[in-house]
């Protein structure tokens, strides 16, 4: 399974990513079953090297999944203010915008782990964390 983790309005220099790179790097329970790697934004590297703007990580199961978008939300928390921030995962886009285990559990709903996926809605149109039920 293979997954795209992006912040929301992260700064030119992709401060936001790089410091989640970082943090995911270091969470033990991540790197124990996960790949990750760096995305780095196609145009010309900033002053201070390439600049990121996303991470991706490789891995094999939901618990895997699910210890990613917890290491996500604590990320969230120590930021100053609370970065929005995108998972991917096979085109469709949740947010994640809170750390309880409710919140936690709504975004793999929505990726397709956890219980009934909600993939069956267009790719594009996977409903935010917040608003995992919407109706059209």
């Amino acid at each position: 399974m293979r997954v795209r983790i992006g912040v929301e309005r992260d700064t030119e220099t992709g401060e936001a990513a790089r410091s989640l790179y970082t943090w995911l790097s270091g969470d033990p329970e991540v790197l124990a079953g996960a790949g990750l790697s760096p995305v780095r934004r196609a145009e010309a590297p900033g002053p201070m090297g390439p600049v990121l703007e996303a991470v991706e990580a490789v891995f094999d199961s939901g618990v895997q999944l699910a210890s990613l978008v917890v290491a996500v939300a604590s990320w969230r928390s120590t930021r100053p203010r609370a970065d929005r921030v995108h998972i991917e995962r096979a085109g469709i886009r949740v947010t994640v915008d809170g750390g309880d285990p409710e919140a936690v559990a709504r975004v793999l709903r929505a990726l397709g782990e956890g219980g009934a996926p909600e993939a069956g809605r267009g790719a594009r149109d996977a409903a935010p964390a917040d608003r995992p039920g919407r109706q059209d």
